[in-house]
This record gives C-alpha cells, sequence and structure tokens, in this order.
C-alpha cells in the first residue's frame, strides 16, 4: 500500500533588502507569514529547549546545524509552557525520528502553536548575511505569487527590536503551577526551602529547577507590573531573583523600578539575561543593542575572581555597557566574553548589598554545565 505523502509548499526567506531564499514551508497551516528579527542559533541540539525559551520571542531563528527535528519532540524538554519565537529556518527538516522519548515530530509541534518555519534554505549563507549585516528583521512567506519588493517591504517596515517591550504582558501563573507540579513530583515540602520571590520576565522551567535545587522556594511574580498590584511583600522573602527575557531592557520600565526597589533592601539578589540588565539599568549603567548578539551554546566567559574561563550557553541582543558599568560598581568583581570582551556579569558582596548578575544562562537547556556555580554562589550568600 502506498503511503500518502504530503505535497511540498512552497515558500520563502525575506530581507527587508530584497534578498531572498527559496524553501518549503512547514508547521502551522493557518498563516501563510512570519515577521521578526533575524537571530542565528548555533548549538548542535536542544531545539526544542530553544523553541520554548520565552527570550526568543519576537524572532525568527535560523539554526546553524544543518539537520533539524531528528530526535523528535517531548513533553520533558519544555522550558515553557509554549512556544514564543515567531518562526524558524532550517536546512534538513528529518522526517524520522530517532529516539526514544519522541512523542511528536517537530513540525507538528510547531503547527501545536500556530509557528511556521522553512526548510531547504542555506543556512551559511543566512548567517553570512546576519554577520555581515547585523540585527535586522527578516519574513517568512508563502510562495503564492506576491512580488519579492512588496514582501520585502512588510519585512523593512516591521518595528526594530529597539524600544520593544515584549515582558509587559507576561502571566507568572504558569511558572508558579510548574514549581508546585515539581515539588509535588519530587515530594518536597516548600517549608523545608528559603522563600525567594522571582520576578518573571521570560523565565525558564531549568531555572526553577535549579534554584529548588539549591535549597530555594521560588514564588513568581510577572516582572513589568508594578509589585504594589500583586500582593506582593519583600518581608515575606529571603531574596530575590530576576530571570532572562526578550526584548530591549531599556523598555521595560516597571520592570526596571521593580528591580531598582529589590536591590535597596540589601537582601541577597540573582540576576540572569534581562535579568542581569535590569540590575545594570537601576544602579546607573547603559545598555546597547550588539551587532548580531550571542545565540549558542559554546561563549566563553572569564571571571577575574574565579581566575577561569567557562564555556556558556547565551541568548541575548543587548549588552549591558561595561565602561558605564565599572563606574557605576566599581568595587564589584567583573566578568568578560572572551571573544568580543563585552560584559558577563559582576558580583557584589558587602555591607550595601549582596548581588550576583550574569548574562549568560547557567541553567543551560541546552548547553554545557560550567556555569551552574553561579546557584551555588547565590546559595552562598545565604549561609
Amino acid at each position: 500500500m502506498q503511503k500518502n505523502i504530503t505535497p511540498p509548499r512552497p515558500g520563502l526567506l525575506v530581507f527587508g533588502d530584497g534578498t531572498f531564499w527559496r524553501g518549503n514551508l512547514f508547521g502551522t497551516t493557518n498563516k501563510n507569514a512570519a515577521l521578526g528579527e533575524a537571530v542565528f542559533q548555533t548549538a548542535m541540539s536542544g531545539y526544542q529547549e530553544v523553541l520554548t525559551d520565552p527570550s526568543y520571542r519576537g524572532q525568527i531563528v535560523c539554526f546553524t546545524y544543518p539537520s533539524f527535528g531528528n530526535y523528535g519532540t517531548n513533553p520533558e524538554d519544555m522550558e515553557s509552557d509554549r512556544i514564543w519565537l515567531s518562526g524558524i529556518v532550517v536546512r534538513d527538516l528529518c522526517p524520522l525520528l530517532s529516539n526514544y522519548r519522541a512523542t511528536k515530530p517537530v513540525a507538528d509541534f510547531l503547527a501545536d502553536y500556530g509557528v511556521l518555519g522553512i526548510s531547504g534554505i542555506d543556512t551559511r549563507a543566512v548567517v553570512r548575511r546576519i554577520r555581515e549585516g547585523g540585527a535586522q528583521n527578516v519574513g517568512i512567506f508563502a510562495a503564492d505569487g506576491t512580488p519579492i519588493a512588496e514582501l520585502a517591504k512588510k519585512v523593512a517596515d516591521h518595528p526594530p527590536m529597539e524600544g520593544c517591550n515584549l515582558v509587559h504582558d507576561l502571566d507568572p501563573s504558569a511558572a508558579n503551577a510548574f514549581v508546585a507540579q515539581y515539588l509535588e513530583q519530587k515530594k518536597i515540602s516548600p517549608s523545608q526551602l528559603i522563600p525567594i520571590a522571582v520576578l518573571d520576565f521570560g523565565i525558564k522551567y531549568n531555572i526553577l529547577r535549579s534554584l529548588i535545587a539549591q535549597g530555594f522556594y521560588p514564588r513568581v511574580f510577572a516582572g513589568d507590573q508594578p509589585l504594589t498590584t500583586q500582593n506582593f511583600h519583600a518581608d515575606d522573602y529571603a531574596g530575590f531573583f530576576f530571570s532572562n527575557g526578550p526584548g530591549d531592557p531599556a523598555a521595560v520600565s516597571h520592570g526596571r523600578a521593580n528591580v531598582r526597589a529589590l536591590l535597596q533592601t540589601g537582601k541577597p539578589c540573582l540576576g540572569i539575561c534581562l535579568g542581569h540588565q535590569l540590575i545594570a539599568l537601576a544602579l546607573g549603567a547603559k545598555t546597547y543593542k550588539l551587532k548580531f548578539g550571542h545565540h549558542g551554546a559554546n561563549q566563553p566567559v572569564k571571571a577575574d575572581y574565579r581566575r577561569n574561563v567557562i564555556i556558556t550557553s547565551q541568548n541575548h541582543g543587548f549588552a549591558v555597557d561595561q565602561e558605564s558599568l565599572r563606574r557605576v560598581v566599581p568595587g564589584a568583581r567583573f566578568e568578560s566574553n572572551a571573544n568580543d570582551q563585552s560584559a558577563e556579569g559582576f558580583r557584589i558582596a558587602d555591607e550595601r548589598m549582596k548581588v550576583l548578575s550574569v548574562q549568560y544562562h547557567p541553567e543551560a537547556a541546552p548547553g554545557p554545565r560550567d556555569a551552574e556555580v553561579i546557584f551555588r554562589e547565590f546559595r552562598s550568600f545565604f549561609a
């Protein structure tokens, strides 16, 4: 018996200047276009974690590893309750699943969340285009005969990432439900743990797991909504955590005010990615847009106080200005990127405040585990 084969859906990947590639669409059939900021992700595995990382909201991700989808998707590898990115670009979409944990192909997984992908693209050429041209928007379109110039204008007219607040509408209920379920599964009582408040700007589930593993009970609040509207009382918590997230940190005004207020309590604070940038802004430093960002699992970071280099997982298009950071926290211990010397973090531990702030992702998922030391260092603040 001959198996029915779904015919390919011709598609286009279009940049704002009219540069385009032809490929085949996959994922949702309910939309014929996707727009977003073009970024490339260099990790060789962990694509489901990337798909469900809220930090990719508003972006179209080009995966550099040529084979995509070969181990499918499964419920255990979710890093949030949904897919957040706008679309994906891949070279070869693998039709066969070769992992016993797989429950669904990538194409079906994208379709469940209304996300569009395009395959058959020369991803090396796309990466070169982003590296040379810097951060820019791109569009995935159905090849329905619409002139390329018309599609390119739609891409060019799409708002840039600068000035975009992509965290103002986040609901922390899914993260709190995950914490409750995880504690029940592990048979851990919250009364055994140190209570900390988590400001959610797009948190990943593995961050919550990592905090619990260090003995913390994380209670999650919406990061960019005034804490006075959320039944929040700082006295109820021994410390504070500021999560990763998407968009321009300078546009997250309520979040910056929340972070500033909690820093002033003098209680231990840890910030990751967007949380790190908001700490820096709250202290008076500046942020800026990187040319094409850091998106991958192999970024080397030097810490002057650890006297070593760790390989880290990263996903960010903005960075803290290193010079302004050193001016506002002159007594801090700093970290920097070994490739481009951009700011990667700092540590303050004195009578005024205890702050640990890093640009990279110590929870990985995906990526190496070198940076897990950050959670242990944060735990040491409570000794």
